[in-house]
């Protein structure tokens, strides 16, 4: 996983931009879906849900701080290794279509 610290050389400054940014996509969504669904998806109450405002911030530098990430459902997540190999087959794909291609029109590949 990408090491957000090395770049800034601030772990604890990048930690909590991250966790903004996680705080932010939560209320978001929270907006967006609205309490009263969330509630009842939670099997809570309403208050219940607006409560947990107060503990979004915490949980958000939480997240932030263990290197995890908030995604929507339908979201895919690939780590560094899986989009490094797509990425080069996606390459010999292209590179061995370009070589017909050439073959086809009469060129020689050197």
């Amino acid at each position: 996983m990408n090491n957000p610290a090395a770049v800034s050389g601030d772990p604890a400054e990048m930690t909590r931009k991250t966790g903004e940014r996680i705080q932010s996509e939560i209320l978001r969504r929270l907006a967006d879906v609205k309490q009263t669904v969330a509630a009842d998806r939670m099997g809570v109450s309403e208050s219940t849900v607006s409560r947990l405002h107060e503990d979004i911030a915490k949980v958000s530098q939480l997240l932030a701080a263990v290197e995890l990430k908030v995604a929507d459902a339908d979201s895919m997540v690939v780590d560094r290794s899986e989009l490094d190999a797509l990425e080069s087959m996606a390459f010999k794909y292209l590179e061995l279509r370009r070589r017909l291609k050439r073959k086809d029109d009469g060129e020689i590949d050197l």
